[in-house]
């Protein structure tokens, strides 16, 4: 009987066992994702607690609903948010910044600029115009109360905007807003923003408000002088279908 064919020494080192071994390595796995900074996750969250807001309105909105939405554990929302009232809250501000650098208030803007760049948002962020105008009137303590310091500010604006077109004297401002014509205005705005749809032309309705809201006859609707009705004859509002 033959005895077994005996290996020289130095090939039975581990070095030399281990060439010609077939390393087993697992797929990459499609499904995992670079992780997040911790700004781009927050962001990641306040889209996710928006459309969750606006979708499931704000007595279905959960921590679990918005999770589920950012397709992330609720352990990981809790870091950010330490309940759903302060994601609401988070949100309301999120998107009111948005808004307000849209606007572009710090430069002065005319009426038309705010009408445009209004509508421009409104167009753009429909969820968030929504959420802000629409949603978070029924909401509780903290975050309405940013709306209406937001709305408040808008008005503002939108006095000043009239007062610096019409030539006033900055006087008749107190009136203007004792007679609320920068409510009117705003609450104008609003319906019209919330009104348009996919494929409306924001800009040809702004251009049709704007011949609209004339200043001079806003101011002088606020007297007893004589005052003449805009005209409207060029003026266009495009139609929704």
């Amino acid at each position: 009987m033959r005895a077994p064919r005996q290996l020289a020494p130095w090939l039975g080192s581990p070095a030399i066992e281990a060439v010609g071994q077939v390393t087993e390595r697992k797929p990459p796995d499609a499904r995992k994702r670079p992780r997040l900074t911790f700004g781009g996750r927050r962001r990641q969250l306040l889209d996710a607690s928006l459309a969750a807001f606006v979708s499931h309105g704000l007595d279905l909105t959960t921590m679990d609903t918005i999770a589920a939405q950012a397709g992330v554990s609720k352990p990981l929302v809790y870091r950010h948010f330490p309940n759903r009232f302060e994601a609401l809250l988070a949100v309301v501000n999120d998107q009111a910044d948005k808004l307000l650098a849209t606007l572009a208030l710090e430069s002065g803007p005319s009426l038309a600029q705010l009408i445009e760049s209004y509508l421009h948002y409104a167009e753009t962020s429909p969820a968030g115009f929504r959420f802000l105008f629409q949603v978070v009137n029924g909401s509780p303590g903290a975050a309405r109360r940013r709306v209406q310091a937001l709305r408040t500010l808008l008005e503002e604006a939108v006095v000043g905007a009239v007062l610096r077109e019409a030539a006033a004297s900055p006087d008749l401002g107190e009136s203007a807003r004792a007679s609320g014509v920068g409510t009117l205005l705003l609450s104008i705005l609003e319906g019209v923003g919330g009104s348009l749809r996919d494929g409306d032309d924001a800009a040809g309705r702004a251009l049709a408000l704007r011949r609209l809201l004339d200043p001079t006859w806003i101011l002088g609707a606020m007297s007893d002088s004589p005052r003449k009705l805009p005209d409207l004859t060029d003026a266009h509002f495009p139609s929704g279908d």
